[in-house]
């Protein structure tokens, strides 16, 4: 149905074809479905919602999970008819449909052949963090746990328990999302919680070339030694990791522990984020044929590249918002003053019939309640769309630092009997 002015439907339509692929496929090809959607069920478990793209699934069919690389069989093949699950034969290339007995599934796995995966437009960026705390600390499992459903479901919000710490972090896209969240807890589970005020999250990126080292060699029986060379890296590029090691000096067995363990060692960085946008070589380094362990070179991994961090010292990366606005001309000295005050950066004004639309790009840390303070200005006239704006450099002062999150790898002594489990800060209680 049109509404009766007609707004917004041509950008509904326009974002139907973007992000909607086209049905079809070959039936008699090699299967091919992604996983877009993951619910739980009591009796049934996980239940996968499937598009297929190719080829057929039925009951009791073992598939391949390309993502997981690994074979899994599948219990049931249902549908959704007026939100009921009916049992059926198979589905075939174009259907959408759930797949039962698939323990492990995620949302986005592809499953059976990838080469005819259409690929996915990324549609969000949570820019926020939350602390999520049980109203009774004696919910604290049950939390957790429903916690860990809703992020199978949904893993944008990036669940992360720091365990010493008990505390449950959550990404959101939004404030709206924060009552959300609440209701879905206290209905689906019955908990009642509360939730920290939303932090901006901040990335971190090396501000210069740096060695990062780590010796593992004591207590025995263990050996570890790795150097590695950290550089800051083109903006959006991620972790980009190469070894020159000759596994002569380090076993490939040894070197595909380290590389394993490079994303767990950027989780945190020295000023408590996630480190990105950079180049990691490993130069040099050595294992021991009687010594040496599965896990010794994860251990030592952390400590290397904490060291580097620290070595090349780092800063802050902060999220931004596009944003456009439309407003009556009059308001314009108002409208670019409360801007430059959320440190925003525009172009000129585009004046049109006694209105102006201004675009540009604002932090997100000073823009969660524009909307609000637009609505003020203009009585309510005002418009202003708000996208993600990828991320941009900031000083301490107008970020955020944070402590490390549990035990830090910079404490070597403690960090080898923590991961030895020798030592914990704070014994976690009814830890699940």
């Amino acid at each position: 149905t049109v509404g009766k002015n007609d707004v917004g439907t041509k950008e509904l339509m326009d974002a139907l074809i973007e992000y909607f692929p086209t049905c079809g496929g070959n039936v008699d090809s090699d299967f091919s479905g992604l996983v877009y959607k993951v619910e739980h069920d009591d009796k049934l478990g996980r239940l996968a919602h499937v598009r297929v793209f190719e080829g057929y699934v039925k009951s009791r069919q073992l598939i391949y999970n390309t993502t997981q690389k690994l074979d899994t069989k599948v219990s049931q093949v249902k549908k959704v008819y007026t939100k009921r699950l009916q049992d059926i034969v198979e589905l075939t290339a174009g259907d959408v449909g759930v797949l039962t007995g698939l323990s492990n599934i995620n949302v986005g796995d592809i499953l059976g052949n990838s080469h005819n995966i259409l690929q996915q437009p990324i549609v969000q960026h949570p820019v926020l963090t939350v602390q999520v705390k049980p109203k009774q600390m004696g919910q604290y499992a049950d939390l957790t746990k429903a916690l860990q459903k809703l992020n199978i479901e949904d893993p944008s919000l990036d669940l992360v328990i720091f365990v010493e710490e008990r505390e449950l972090h959550l990404k959101l896209m939004g404030t709206v999302q924060l009552e959300v969240l609440q209701s879905v807890l206290f209905d689906r589970f019955g908990i009642g919680c509360d939730i920290t005020d939303p932090t901006v999250i901040y990335k971190e990126i090396p501000k210069a070339k740096a060695e990062g080292y780590a010796k593992y060699t004591m207590p025995k029986p263990c050996w570890a030694v790795v150097k590695f060379i950290i550089e800051p890296g083109e903006y959006g590029s991620g972790i980009k990791y190469n070894s020159v090691v000759s596994v002569d000096k380090i076993a490939r067995k040894y070197q595909n522990e380290i590389e394993d363990t490079i994303v767990f060692a950027l989780k945190q960085g020295v000023k408590g984020w996630e480190v990105t946008d950079l180049k990691i070589t490993l130069i040099d380094g050595e294992d021991h044929e009687m010594h040496s362990r599965p896990g010794d070179f994860a251990l030592a991994t952390p400590m290397a590249i904490m060291s580097g961090l620290k070595n090349a010292q780092t800063e802050l990366l902060e999220p931004m918002f596009n944003f456009e606005i439309k407003v009556s001309d009059e308001l314009l000295g108002s409208i670019t003053s409360n801007l430059t005050n959320m440190r925003a950066i525009f172009t000129n004004p585009e004046f049109d019939n006694g209105k102006f639309t201004l675009k540009g790009k604002t932090p997100v840390a000073t823009s969660m309640d524009f909307s609000i303070k637009l609505n003020s200005i203009t009585g309510g006239k005002g418009k202003v769309k708000l996208s993600f704006g990828g991320y941009q450099k900031c000083s301490d002062s107008q970020g955020v630092i944070r402590s490390y999150k549990g035990v830090n790898p910079l404490d070597s002594s403690q960090w080898v009997l923590h991961k030895r489990g020798a030592f914990n800060p704070k014994k976690p209680v009814n830890e699940i």
